[in-house]
């Protein structure tokens, strides 16, 4: 099994020949300098025209829902109302997309069955708030925004038919957008121009510890322990 040039060095200079062989690797990652930087714009090109080409853009619409606290008989908020909205924000986030919701909204927008509405929408709470977003990413920006709007609406008449919730309201509709918020040509093309120069470096370094030729008069004599009384010219 070949080793490498630092396994052969007797261990009193290995101190020494570390030094020596950073630099020698970098000099080597040097002399592959024009592979790294073409496999960089080759895996770089093909970042850009894969996610621009190849990779279906995505559409996002999202709509925001308050638990509104109750007023008292001075004018001001009820602190107790409030107190049961924030209990109530994470039953609200699990309840939006229970089945029957889901359900409902698929009839609304043409899909199959509540599955099919789950994978695209993402129910989020800001912390220490009782807003509450729905978030709907599709292939469709009119369908993403109809699953956003229909998800919130079916919900409050849900809750107001079944449980006679009536203070949760919409703060902001979702809006038709036609500006995609996915994939990220950008962060895609550095991604892939990053792999190719990962891969140009290791290749580089690769070929470093695979050689084990000893190639100057100092690496020699302390491999061999022995003074190296000639050397022939490189020709």
């Amino acid at each position: 099994m070949a080793k490498s040039r630092l396994d052969r060095m007797p261990s009193n200079d290995l101190n020494e020949m570390k030094e020596i062989d950073l630099l020698e690797l970098f000099r080597a990652v040097l002399k592959y300098i024009r592979l790294i930087i073409v496999l960089c714009i080759v895996f770089g090109a093909g970042g850009f025209l894969g996610t621009k080409f190849l990779i279906e853009p995505t559409y996002t619409a999202s709509t925001s829902i308050y638990l509104t606290p109750q007023i008292n008989d001075t004018g001001s908020l009820d602190y107790s109302s409030q107190m049961a909205n924030g209990l109530l924000v994470t039953n609200v986030v699990n309840l939006l997309t229970q089945n029957n919701v889901m359900s409902e909204v698929a009839k609304d927008v043409g899909l199959e069955n509540a599955d099919a509405v789950k994978k695209f929408v993402n129910v989020t709470n800001k912390q220490d708030t009782q807003i509450v977003t729905v978030t709907a990413t599709t292939g469709d920006p009119k369908l993403s925004k109809n699953i956003a709007n229909g998800t919130v609406t079916t919900f409050i008449n849900t809750m107001q038919k079944n449980l006679n919730v009536r203070n949760i309201e919409i703060v902001d509709k979702a809006k038709l957008s036609y500006v995609p918020s996915g994939p990220s040509i950008k962060k895609n093309t550095m991604m892939a121009t990053l792999v190719g120069g990962v891969i140009g470096v290791g290749y580089a370094v690769l070929k470093f510890l695979l050689d084990n030729r000893l190639r100057t008069k100092e690496e020699a004599e302390k491999y061999l322990g022995i003074p190296v009384f000639a050397e022939f010219p490189e020709v």
